[in-house]
């Protein structure tokens, strides 16, 4: 386990390892090719049971989960967990 924290100052502990799966990589590339569909599970395989903090932590005052806040989080969490900028 690793403790990442996002430049939002978002901070949880995840697994270092959570990069090293094929699913994960295939719809990381759907997401690369603009399938936005495939967000939600990108965002739970990383998450894993942290994902309910993270849409807390973005959550916006109407209540809603901003897709944009989203996204820029999860990039800074596999940035910290070793993935490559894309």
């Amino acid at each position: 386990m690793r403790t990442v924290t996002t430049k939002s100052g978002f901070t949880a502990e995840l697994d270092e390892t959570t990069l090293n799966d094929m699913e994960l990589f295939d719809a990381l590339t759907a997401l690369d090719g603009g399938d936005m569909g495939v967000l939600p599970l990108v965002v739970g395989k990383i998450m894993g049971p942290a994902k309910k903090a993270l849409y807390d932590h973005v959550r916006a005052e109407n209540g809603t989960v901003p897709i944009e806040s989203v996204t820029a989080e999860i990039r800074d969490i596999i940035l910290a967990l070793g993935g490559k900028n894309s």
